[in-house]
């Protein structure tokens, strides 16, 4: 009797399990019971694969195969990656419409390695290679291993990366340090305390601001995040986060004060194009092309996720996430059904809309599913390079509509000429009124625009070309004034005291599109 109730009254060991599951541990199985940030309890038994080997075999494989095919040059110059290299020349903090960032890396890169279009290009496909292992980390921080795999390589898979890493534009820069600062802030989430998390994430995004004005969007979702769905949040950590973008942005702040603020203007007449608004066939358009994108299954994914929101609305991971995600698209959809938006506009969001997708589909064991990710954008990246290659060598026989590059065409065969007459005339710079074609000639005769003068009657410049570079009275440049198809040459001409037609004739882009062309040599500017 005595031994019953010392045995009764004897207290339990302590589980040693218990302790251990409750230990702020990295989980790598998605079934986990939310708690604080940085307090998580495991349900499952570690994974232990390596994950981090193989998405970084992924992720160099694809990067070697993207450089190789910028290396072989299939697809001519497009006039902004020609714009950009010519703002990365100037060296200043701003312009017309773009932040000066992916200038200043496109410069980098052509002085290391030559004015090549490889060498142009190389940013396109080293940036988003970092995006995903960005992703990678930030899943895995976040989430598991196993989601940050699959999210990483949902998204080097996504039709638009392969796009986009043929073409350098501010958007691959943008994202890779909008995907640092995501993962910074994921960081300071998980412990606020780390004052360092928090000056990395606000770096990050100043420098994503610096290559595209987008990434402003960023703070709209750390906001929402903060007021609205945050676990645990510190302001003196977002003041830090804001005191550093600052930091990194103020040099373009200063210049836009110089230049009464020039981009401001601009970015507020884009978003009012003209036509009709309200326009249900533009926002389906938009939204239809968001499929090709990121593709049709890591949108679906996304969807999914949304759709299944009650079962993950407690948990604060998820809601980071859908805060950097959703925001982003809705708005974008909206501009859509306002004027108008390029398919483009939306793509930040899916560097955390992408860990979304791959957690929908690895809770759910629907491996087989995330796979068709894959094995579409390999489909899609095959035949892209197809059409690259085959166009490069007979577009002039081929129909322009199905030319992915079509806008592409015309730098090669406008420029040449235009070159050789501005050589063989002696002319010192080149005289027109279109952006695009000056850009295109800009970078392949190697000059800045100390090498053109831009038509520009009213004085008012609605481009980065014409605020830097327009004619004004008393130049005395011979210049050789080119125009593409119909234009008002000889009203131009009788503006300068000498003037004299030196060529025209026409080219052919395609089987189904020819240009047309007229160079004059213009002296004496009135």
């Amino acid at each position: 009797m005595s031994v019953k109730r010392q045995a009764k009254g004897r207290k339990k060991p302590r589980s040693t399990s218990r302790a251990k599951a409750s230990a702020p541990t990295q989980p790598t199985s998605a079934k986990t019971r939310d708690t604080a940030p940085g307090k998580r309890r495991t349900l499952v038994k570690r994974d232990n694969r390596p994950w981090g080997a193989w998405i970084a075999m992924v992720i160099v494989g694809v990067a070697c195969l993207r450089l190789l095919i910028n290396a072989a040059e299939l697809v001519p110059v497009h006039f902004d990656e020609a714009q950009y290299w010519a703002y990365g020349h100037e060296l200043a903090a701003g312009h017309f419409s773009k932040p000066p960032l992916t200038g200043w890396l496109i410069l980098a890169a052509t002085e290391m390695g030559g004015d090549t279009l490889f060498w142009l290009r190389l940013w396109a496909v080293l940036a988003h290679s970092v995006v995903a292992g960005l992703i990678y980390l930030t899943g895995r921080a976040l989430l598991t291993s196993k989601i940050g795999f699959w999210a990483a390589a949902g998204y080097t898979a996504a039709p638009g990366v392969s796009a986009s890493g043929m073409i350098m534009s501010t958007d691959p820069v943008m994202m890779m340090f909008w995907a640092l600062a995501l993962y910074a802030w994921v960081q300071s989430a998980l412990h606020p305390r780390v004052w360092m998390w928090w000056g990395i994430a606000g770096a990050a995004l100043g420098a994503a601001i610096l290559a595209k004005y987008t990434a402003l969007a960023f703070l709209g979702g750390a906001l929402g995040y903060a007021l609205f769905s945050a676990q645990r949040w510190t302001w003196a950590g977002a003041g830090v986060l804001l005191a550093a973008c600052a930091l990194v942005v103020w040099p373009n702040v200063a210049w836009q004060l110089g230049h009464d603020f020039v981009t401001v203007s601009h970015v507020a007449e884009d978003a009012q194009p003209g036509g009709q608004h309200y326009n249900l066939g533009k926002m389906a358009e938009f939204v239809g092309s968001q499929f090709g994108v990121i593709g049709p299954i890591w949108l679906i994914g996304i969807l999914g996720s949304l759709w299944t929101m009650k079962t993950w609305r407690g948990n604060w991971r998820l809601r980071l996430l859908a805060w950097q995600t959703v925001p982003l698209l809705a708005v974008i959809t909206l501009v859509a059904f306002y004027s108008r938006a390029h398919p483009n506009w939306a793509a930040p969001a899916y560097i955390s809309g992408s860990l979304m997708a791959a957690h929908f589909f690895v809770e759910r064991r629907s491996l087989a599913i995330a796979q068709l990710q894959l094995i579409i954008g390999a489909v899609a990246a095959m035949a892209l390079y197809a059409a690259a290659a085959l166009y490069s060598a007979f577009a002039t026989d081929l129909p322009r509509a199905a030319d992915p590059f079509k806008k592409m065409r015309l730098s090669e065969p406008y420029c040449g000429p235009l070159l050789g007459a501005m050589a063989e005339e002696g002319a010192e710079g080149i005289l027109s009124n279109d952006r695009r074609r000056l850009s295109e000639c800009m970078f392949l005769g190697g000059f800045g625009f100390e090498g053109i003068a831009v038509w520009n009657p009213d004085g008012l410049p609605d481009n980065h070309h014409e605020l830097v570079s327009s004619l004004q009275p008393g130049d005395t440049r011979r210049l050789i004034l080119a125009a593409y198809g119909p234009s008002d040459a000889a009203v131009i001409t009788a503006r300068f005291e000498e003037a004299y037609e030196v060529d025209t004739g026409t080219f052919r882009t395609h089987l189904d599109r020819e240009g047309g062309y007229s160079f004059w040599v213009v002296q004496g500017f009135r």
